[in-house]
């Protein structure tokens, strides 16, 4: 009897110990190529940097297309229309900095700078 549970002792510490050894050598495996990095060849690089540069160039020029109309816009305004424009946007700005220092005051740094 001892020894029929000395054998079914011995067969589970063995398979305990073989199941552990593959997951951590997995575990070891795949941490080993997470960290790896991919490295681009030269030409994907250089496309990849037209590509960006090309993308900053439009994206430049749909903002100083939109900057071009806003201006466009105010110019054919009579002047009564212009000067309320104006207005708002100082009122606006006004509006929006009050908004940032009250957010900011709610802080801890700013808690102490807005006392």
């Amino acid at each position: 009897m001892k020894t029929i549970t000395f054998r079914n002792f011995l067969i589970f510490v063995l398979a305990l110990s073989l199941s552990t050894g593959t997951s951590e050598a997995g575990y070891l495996m795949s941490s080993i190529t997470s960290d790896m990095s991919f490295i681009q060849p030269r030409k994907a690089k250089k496309v990849q940097k037209k590509q960006d540069a090309k993308e900053q160039k439009k994206k430049k020029a749909v903002k100083d297309g939109s900057k071009e109309a806003q201006k466009r816009s105010y110019e054919i305004q009579s002047p009564e229309v212009q000067a309320r424009m104006t207005q708002n946007k100082k009122d606006t700005a006004a509006r929006d900095k009050a908004r940032r220092k009250n957010n900011k005051a709610r802080t801890k740094k700013g808690a102490k700078k807005y006392r």
